[in-house]
């Protein structure tokens, strides 16, 4: 095992897999859950060999990972669509879940390109009018993912500090470029954990390991991409002077159905 050390510049983390490793004998179990299957307590609708998985990580930036998967003769490759859940081992205590995004699809294998389940929040965290006032950190998340239950927040952040957020989503609310975003009332470093965000004053520590054991990948023929990150299924509609629909209101894609989950915008 070679340790990787948690950075201001971030994470990376690669895992790669072989039959042969001749030292010793690791188990790393990587498992699909497909976009229907949100059960993720249970074993996945299928057990993924990769060659390659990655995690990438940016303190206070963008969290992604990449893994990729020969076309096996048991059809493994086949359940790795966009919208389908990926679990697997990182740099924190616990298996991570990640959404895959983009899967690009060639004669040798694919290649899915995932975020943390936690993005989710990106469309189905509204906040309506959410103000939280000289709350502290862990007070203020408890407001900001009120919206939506099966989202957490933890903080040991004691400072005292006032926001408001008005039709933003709640990543947005968290760390994006508006000046009331929690980072810039409260500070503290971001860490997501499943449907969990912990912000911390500082997110340090030792995490993960990296194993390295080869497999090559032949040249690529034709090849099939699909990327579901600008998709919109609810709208809030917005006037040039900022007038809303009233009582909130918001439109329905008629494929809203089609997908795991919200994907809000306005």
């Amino acid at each position: 095992f070679v340790a990787t050390k948690w950075c201001k510049h971030g994470i990376d983390q690669q895992w790669i897999y072989s039959k042969n490793y001749a030292k010793m004998e690791v188990l790393v179990v990587i498992q699909l859950y497909n976009p229907g299957n949100t059960d993720y307590t249970q074993n996945g609708d299928i057990t993924l060999i990769p060659t390659m998985a990655n995690i990438h990580v940016i303190l206070n930036g963008a969290w992604s990972a990449e893994l990729s998967h020969p076309i096996d003769d048991e059809g493994r490759w086949k359940y790795i669509q966009e919208e389908a859940v990926i679990k697997m081992p990182s740099f924190l205590p616990d298996d991570q879940l990640f959404r895959i995004k983009k899967a690009t699809k060639s004669d040798s294998g694919v290649v899915a390109e995932m975020e943390p389940i936690f993005y989710d929040s990106m469309g189905d965290c509204w906040l309506d009018d959410i103000r939280p006032t000289g709350d502290s950190g862990q007070a203020a998340l408890n407001l900001m993912l009120s919206p939506n239950s099966k989202y957490s927040g933890s903080s040991n952040i004691s400072k005292a500090a006032t926001a408001y957020y008005q039709n933003v989503n709640f990543m947005e609310a968290l760390n994006g470029d508006i000046q009331q975003s929690f980072i810039n009332r409260w500070g503290g470093e971001i860490l997501f954990n499943n449907y969990t965000v912990i912000v911390n004053t500082e997110a340090g520590g030792d995490y993960g390991v990296e194993l390295r054991y080869g497999k090559n990948i032949p040249t690529n023929g034709m090849s099939e991409e699909v990327d579901t990150r600008d998709v919109v299924t609810r709208i809030y509609p917005k006037g040039y002077n900022g007038v809303m629909m009233s009582n909130n209101g918001y439109v329905d894609s008629p494929l809203i159905n089609n997908y795991p989950t919200i994907k809000s915008a306005t």
